[in-house]
């Protein structure tokens, strides 16, 4: 079948109210970088809950599947683990800033299990919670958190 160049073009501008250049751009790809900034606003926000995919993408308004491939294709890694790095980094702020018990950091993030909420931090910054405190209060000594893990590995 041949394109008939002599009909006139729609003008998708005026159906959308978008301007001529942005009607020519695919809806998602104007959109997607909003869709991940909003659902990282929504984690951060939430930081304390749990949380699904598909909650994320019901926001987004696109399917668990497609959010999943947006999101990754968008930060470089999929939104649970975003969502566990995230919550890592703010455990990792709380020990280095409170004085709040290990059990304390892990039930403020929302993990009933302190034990569990360990491994998940030990499995992101690659050392237990309570060195990563004594690392962060001995940053000012010259302690490095990677001489700490080097050291952690070393002893195992």
């Amino acid at each position: 079948m041949k394109y008939d160049y002599t009909m006139p073009l729609i003008d998708r501008s005026a159906l959308t109210g978008r301007s001529a250049f942005a009607a020519t751009l695919p809806d998602d790809r104007e959109d997607t970088s909003s869709k991940v900034e909003r659902s990282i606003a929504y984690m951060a926000d939430h930081i304390n809950q749990p949380l699904q995919v598909a909650t994320l993408a019901a926001m987004a308004n696109v399917s668990p599947s497609h959010f999943f491939a947006l999101f990754k294709k968008q930060t470089g890694c999929p939104p649970m683990d975003y969502f566990t790095r995230l919550r890592m980094c703010h455990a990792g702020h709380l020990l280095g800033s409170t004085s709040a018990s290990v059990k304390e950091v892990a039930a403020a993030l929302g993990y009933d299990d302190p034990f569990y909420f360990s491994r998940v931090f030990k499995s992101v910054h690659q050392v237990p919670p309570s060195r990563y405190r004594t690392a962060q209060a001995g940053l000012g000594r010259g302690t490095s958190l990677q001489a700490l893990s080097e050291e952690t590995v070393v002893r195992a």
